[in-house]
């Protein structure tokens, strides 16, 4: 039995319905091809996603701090200042209507008549009639010129800042209303001249002394709980004053605003409810990053298909093929097309250079895919560096604030010319273009000078010489010359006839530690700018010696022998004195660099034996040492007692302090401790430093001190001066003190009783052991239950006593000091020390 077929033309064909069309071998690896492209396009779009996510974060951050903190501290800042604003105004308007009432006092002309004849019961009674009605009133005084004089128990006490108060007001120099803090309180000081125009000076000034309640009662109602408000004086160059204080508050940055016709200021420093009340809301932040993420996932989705595409028109789904595969491939379809077997692709023609899947990109696009065939980059080789292979400098000289040393260790012209490329490259590099010289008599000073000033030439900076004058001249000049703040001196100070070097000065500021180590490494790798400077030359002597005179006045006549020990100070300091007013009696002011008298160093007493001798001799009133470079003073009595630098510190800081009450005094580790005990019984804040002229100076800068002085003689003082260590300017000021004082001179230092104490001693040690020798002795000393200090070197503080051991910057020794309450005491320190230094090196030669 025949079953019927179906047509064949019409039959399906399970075999050709079910089974997937055959692809050729070319279109098999176009479609491997495209899902590559698709992945590799997924992969850059996670990367790009992620990037995208980072980067938005990054903004976010960025302008959280713009648009949100920045906004809130804006508004902190100025509800800040109006606080402050609003508690100042009270007190301005109290303060401008008491200096108008005293203004008018003032322009009575039957006071005016009174001061000019001197008559004090009419004054007393015209300044009852004044002061009638005026409840906040403590005193009114009126004084004819050069009447004024201490009155210390008194509800209303005159004491030195009022005395200055008067004369300035006498003068008709600007007179702001002051504050003088007392115990019970707080005064208010208006003075003004009597009669209040003229161009001279005036007769007399009226004193108007007030309790400013209502202007306390004013700031207490201020709202404590927005913020600390503070009442605050300061004068120019020193911390200020704190009068009082209300509430509480530490959140934010302080506002200041000033008090008009004062000295005094209104500080306010928010508290956290007044920055919470502040608080910025974050909506326009929050619609910026979103608009922002909106827009980077957008361009990410882009990104890929820009980046990875095809170009135009190419076969294969967007796929460039190498044109053999495209003929290959037609070939291939007409073969099967024919029901003819493929013949394989023949070596040399699909495989001849590169595979299907080396997808043709933009060249931007090669690195970002990883996709360039070429040869991977070489790194550029590294550029050879300069060769600075030179001769090296000795380390040895380049000490803590200076460089100094021998000649015969290396100090030579050829150092000194290094040193000017090095100094005037840095000078240039911190943006000056001038640099003031000046040298001291030593014999290779003017050799060394001259080639100083030949590489400071050389390196392009410009040299303004002043010749043969005292380190303090330099520095003055550094402060007063246009178009320079940076200067060299070439000397060693108070070191012997075998020694010099360089003090150097870069924007005002003395070159200590790292910045001295940056000049010996630019001289090693001599990174040195190239050019050719211009050279000046400028006598300084008289202005400075007219600036002192301006400044310094002397209230009688007096007698000083002046011992200059040969060096550069005797051509300047015997001229200045003589222009004050003093009877000069010079010793040893002739110049000699071989110093044959004895060496220029007042802060050993050795030195000073001819000075003493000498003021014996001539019955003088004082005697005057000064070191090599004129920085540093000794000072000796009638009787022929040393006035040792800290007691000398005293005397200034107990004047310096009664004018400006509150100020810093900085001193030295090798200073008595009784100078601690008196700048605080002055209303002072003592603070020790490091020794060191350049750690003096830089220290003073940072605290803003009026005073500070070293043992070794550096008297620094900022109250009407510049703040450098000078001699001739600190004797100048000593005698101005001296002379308002009806008293023996000797008397006057009989005020500050010293404790019994020792010299410097001097222990030789070398150069390279003395500071390791200090390391140990700091690490390994047993000294008991003594309270050590090690700012510089080793200090040991006991409840009677102290002791020092440092390592000196200018020499190859070791130095030592002890103070205590008695001879006994001094000797146990002397003793411990001793012992303690032995078990570190036994070797010592410890006389004492």
């Amino acid at each position: 039995m025949t079953q019927q077929q179906g047509n064949p033309a019409t039959a399906p064909d399970s075999d050709t319905e079910t089974a997937k069309p055959k692809l050729t071998r070319g279109e098999r690896r176009a479609q491997e091809a495209k899902q590559k492209l698709h992945a590799k396009r997924h992969r850059l779009l996670f990367v790009l996603v992620g990037v995208t996510l980072a980067i938005n974060a990054l903004i976010a951050f960025l302008l959280h701090d713009s648009m949100v903190e920045e906004k809130q501290r804006q508004r902190v800042a100025q509800a800040a200042s109006e606080n402050a604003a609003s508690a100042a105004r009270a007190i301005e308007t109290y303060i401008t209507e008491r200096i108008e009432t005293v203004e008018q006092w003032s322009a009575d002309p039957e006071l005016a008549a009174a001061i000019e004849a001197r008559d004090a019961q009419r004054l007393e009674a015209i300044t009852a009639r004044l002061a009638r009605g005026q409840e906040d009133l403590l005193a009114l005084r009126a004084y004819p010129e050069g009447s004024e004089a201490l009155i210390r128990e008194h509800g209303a006490p005159v004491r030195y800042a009022e005395l200055d108060l008067i004369r300035r007001s006498t003068r008709r120099q600007d007179t702001l209303a002051e504050v003088a803090p007392l115990d019970s309180g707080w005064q208010l000081h208006i003075a003004r001249p009597v009669p209040p125009q003229g161009e001279q000076n005036a007769a007399g000034s009226l004193l108007a002394t007030f309790k400013p309640q209502t202007a306390v009662t004013s700031l207490n109602n201020a709202n404590a709980q927005l913020g600390k408000t503070e009442l605050q004086q300061s004068f120019s160059s020193h911390k200020p004053l704190m009068l009082t204080s209300i509430g509480e508050g530490s959140a934010a940055p302080a506002a200041e605003q000033k008090i008009a016709n004062s000295y005094l200021s209104i500080k306010f420093t928010p508290s956290q409810r007044l920055v919470d009340q502040s608080a910025e809301l974050p909506g326009m932040w929050i619609l910026t990053i979103s608009l922002l993420v909106t827009a980077g996932l957008a361009l990410a989705l882009l990104l890929p298909r820009l980046l990875i595409r095809p170009k135009s028109g190419a076969e294969g789904e967007g796929l460039i093929l190498p044109q053999q595969y495209k003929d290959s491939r037609n070939e291939t379809a007409d073969n099967q097309e024919d029901n003819e077997p493929a013949s394989p692709p023949q070596p040399g023609s699909l495989y001849q250079s590169q595979d299907i899947l080396d997808i043709e990109v933009i060249e931007e696009d090669a690195d970002i895919l990883g996709l360039d065939s070429a040869e991977p980059r070489k790194k550029a080789p590294a550029q050879p560096t300069p060769s600075a292979s030179h001769a090296e400098v000795p380390d040895q000289v380049f000490r803590a604030y200076d460089i100094r040393g021998k000649v015969s260790d290396g100090l030579t012209p050829e150092l000194a010319m290094q040193v000017g490329l090095a100094f005037g490259s840095e000078v240039q590099d911190q943006g000056e273009t001038s640099v003031v010289v000046a040298r001291d008599g030593r014999n290779h000073s003017p050799e060394l000078c001259e080639s100083l000033i030949e590489g400071l030439l050389a390196s392009g900076c410009d040299v303004i010489n002043i010749g043969v004058v005292p380190t303090p001249l330099m520095n003055f000049a550094v402060c007063e010359l246009p178009g320079t703040n940076s200067g060299v001196m070439v000397t060693a100070s108070h070191n012997g006839a075998e020694y010099n070097g360089f003090k150097m000065v870069i924007n005002g500021e003395s070159l200590a530690d790292t910045a001295i180590k940056d000049i010996r490494s630019r001289i090693n790798q001599r990174r040195y700018l190239e050019g050719q400077g211009e050279l000046t030359e400028e006598d300084i002597v008289a202005d400075y010696i007219d600036r002192i005179f301006s400044d310094v006045a002397l209230a009688g006549q007096i007698t000083v022998v002046i011992d200059a020990g040969n060096a550069v100070t005797g051509a300047v300091a015997p001229q200045l004195f003589e222009e004050l007013g003093c009877d000069v009696i010079p010793l040893y002011c002739e110049l000699d660099g071989n110093f044959p008298n004895h060496a220029p160093d007042p802060s050993s007493a050795t030195n000073l034996q001819d000075l003493i001798a000498k003021v014996k001799e001539t019955e003088a009133d004082l005697g005057l040492a000064f070191d090599g470079d004129g920085d540093r003073l000794g000072v000796v009595t009638p009787a022929g007692q040393i006035i040792w630098p800290d007691q000398l510190l005293m005397l200034f800081a107990k004047d310096i302090l009664s004018r400006n009450p509150g100020a810093d005094v900085l001193f030295d580790v090798k200073c008595s401790k009784q100078l601690n005990q008196l700048i605080s019984s002055y209303g002072g804040r003592p603070i020790m430093w490091k020794t060191g002229h350049s750690h003096m100076k830089q220290k003073m800068q940072e605290t803003g001190a009026l005073i500070g002085g070293e043992y070794s003689g550096h008297i620094f003082i900022k109250e009407r001066w510049y703040g450098f260590d000078d001699g001739l300017y600190a004797a100048a000021r000593m005698l101005e003190i001296i002379t308002l004082r009806d008293q023996p001179i000797d008397e006057v230092f009989a005020a500050f009783p010293m404790l019994p104490s020792t010299p410097e001693i001097r222990i030789p040690v070398a150069e390279e052991q003395k500071f390791k020798l200090i390391e140990r002795l700091c690490n390994e000393g047993d000294f008991q239950n003594g309270k050590a200090t090690t700012i510089d070197g080793l200090r040991v503080d006991f409840s009677k006593g102290w002791g020092l051991a440092r390592a000196s910057n200018t020499g190859p020794e070791i130095t030592l000091r002890f103070e205590a309450e008695s001879e006994e005491t001094l000797n146990k320190l002397q003793q411990l020390f001793k012992r303690e230094l032995l078990k570190i090196d036994k070797n010592l030669n410890l006389e004492f």
